[in-house]
C-alpha cells in the first residue's frame, strides 16, 4: 500500500476554484459580467490531477467531464507539462427554461514541472470517459556495470641467464 502525502495547497486551490465559480454564477444572476470578461471563460479554473508512477512512465490523469478531445490541449516545453481545456456552453436559438445548470463551462488550466528522469519528448495523451491521460516515459538509465577487481600477478625477475624467480612486489 502506497502512502500519499496530503497536499493542503491542492485543497485550497479546489476551494478557490469553487468560490470563483459560485461568485461568477452570482454575478451572472444579477446580469453583471464577471471580471474574466464577457466570454465567461477567460479566467482559468484550477484543474485537479492524479499522478501515478509506473515501472516505465509517469501517468497524469486529468478529469475533464463534458469536454471533447478537440477542447483539450497538452504541451510539454522546457520540462513543464501544460494542460489547458476550454469548454463553452452551447447557446441555442430557442431558450430553455433551465432550473439549474451545474455542468462546467469555461477554461481549466494546470502546469506541472517534470523531473529530470522524465522524457517529455515522447509523451502521449489519450482521452477516455471524460478523463485525459498523459503518459510520460521515464528516461532509461544505464544499469551499473560491475567491474571485476583483479589481484596483481607476481612479476618474474630474471636473476641469472636461464633462471627466473618469482617475486611479489
Amino acid at each position: 500500500m502506497a502512502l500519499i502525502r496530503w497536499n493542503p495547497t491542492s485543497d485550497l486551490m479546489n476551494l478557490h476554484s469553487e468560490m470563483d465559480r459560485i461568485f461568477n454564477d452570482v454575478w451572472q444572476g444579477f446580469g453583471l459580467t464577471p471580471r474574466g470578461g464577457t466570454d465567461g471563460g477567460a479566467t482559468a479554473s484550477y484543474l485537479p490531477l492524479d499522478i501515478e508512477r509506473t515501472d516505465g512512465a509517469v501517468v497524469v490523469y486529468a478529469p475533464v467531464p463534458g469536454f471533447t478531445p478537440d477542447e483539450v490541449s497538452v504541451t510539454v516545453d522546457n520540462g513543464v507539462l501544460t494542460i489547458e481545456a476550454e469548454h463553452r456552453q452551447e447557446s441555442e436559438k430557442k431558450e430553455r427554461a433551465w432550473i439549474r445548470q451545474e455542468r462546467f463551462a469555461g477554461r481549466l488550466y494546470r502546469q506541472i514541472a517534470l523531473g529530470e528522469g522524465v522524457n517529455g519528448d515522447e509523451a502521449q495523451a489519450s482521452f477516455q470517459n471524460g478523463v485525459l491521460s498523459v503518459t510520460l516515459p521515464l528516461v532509461q538509465r544505464p544499469e551499473p556495470r560491475k567491474i571485476p577487481v583483479m589481484p596483481d600477478e607476481p612479476q618474474r625477475i630474471v636473476d641469472a641467464p636461464g633462471q627466473a624467480t618469482a617475486q611479489e612486489r
